[in-house]
């Protein structure tokens, strides 16, 4: 078992990364009856890497004014371009999207996010360039927002979003990752994916060139059961569907990300392991998990 929590301690502290626990507010302050969000994000170093190249944050403003312009921001980073260039990029990407989509003022949330993960690009691409011994480093990026009944998400590379919901968990993001576009074309099956010898080939990550374009999308309207799964691809490529449907089952969001880190590092764990649990509880839920 890697050192998942004082993995977690670095990916800025200034955003308090980790656990998320409260009610869903009105303008006025007073708790709705609809839902409450139980969110937590991890990231574990695994079980043969020397350093962890990931990052995450969870984000919620600590003002009801400031939860209802933007409501809560969790991102996963998986960085990439050597021992120290992938952590740096993760990193980078991690505290430019949260400060540039809360410090956004003139724009819509989604809008916001697709600047900020732009900014993210130009910020590592810039530190590349200007530094010989970052040269090719880059990162994936996923980041979800929740804000009022709207689930609003960007992506970049093959760390994946999911969204479970009455015992089925489907997978929202697309990689960006030649093997998957091999199965687009019809050239290789799904299963082949998993031992292909190119499924470690992106296709798009943040602040390998200097623009790229980025489209926030929207899921459905938020009613409450529904749990989102953020993760890298150290979770993924040995924790499937069914696995993480069982664990979001579990009474707290971190528990979750506590048992699938466990699962990946049993099943494998050469590869840095992140996720992000968040879980949209009806109120009842919420107080039998989170008592008074």
């Amino acid at each position: 078992m890697g050192n998942w929590i004082s993995a977690l301690a670095r990916a800025l502290r200034r955003f308090q990364p980790g656990s998320s626990a409260r009610r869903e507010e009105d303008d006025a302050g007073k708790p709705t009856p609809e839902y409450a969000i139980d969110a937590h994000v991890a990231t574990d170093i695994g079980c043969v890497r020397e350093t962890n190249q990931d990052a995450v944050a969870l984000v919620r403003p600590p003002s009801n004014e400031e939860t209802t312009r933007r409501g809560l921001l969790a991102i996963v980073a998986d960085g990439m371009g050597g021992h120290k260039g992938g952590a740096v990029a993760s990193a980078l990407a991690v505290e430019t999207v949260c400060q540039r989509y809360f410090a956004e003022t003139g724009e819509e949330p989604a809008r916001a996010l697709e600047l900020a993960m732009q900014e993210a690009n130009r910020v590592i691409y810039s530190a590349a360039q200007s530094n010989p011994a970052l040269e090719g480093m880059g990162t994936t990026a996923t980041a979800l927002v929740i804000i009022d009944h709207d689930v609003i998400y960007a992506h970049v590379g093959d760390s994946r979003l999911y969204r479970c919901a009455q015992g089925r968990c489907a997978q929202l993001t697309e990689d960006d990752s030649l093997v998957e576009q091999m199965v687009r074309n019809g050239i290789i099956s799904a299963c082949e994916t998993y031992r292909h010898p190119f499924r470690s080939v992106l296709l798009r990550s943040l602040g390998t060139a200097e623009s790229l374009e980025i489209h926030a999308q929207r899921g459905v309207r938020l009613h409450g059961g529904e749990t989102f799964v953020l993760c890298s691809d150290g979770l993924h490529d040995g924790v499937g569907a069914k696995d993480i449907v069982a664990a979001v089952d579990l009474p707290t969001a971190e528990a979750a990300c506590r048992r699938l880190i466990d699962l990946a590092c049993e099943r494998d764990g050469s590869d840095n392991i992140s996720v992000g649990v968040v879980a949209v509880r009806a109120e009842a839920s919420f107080a039998d998990t989170h008592p008074a």
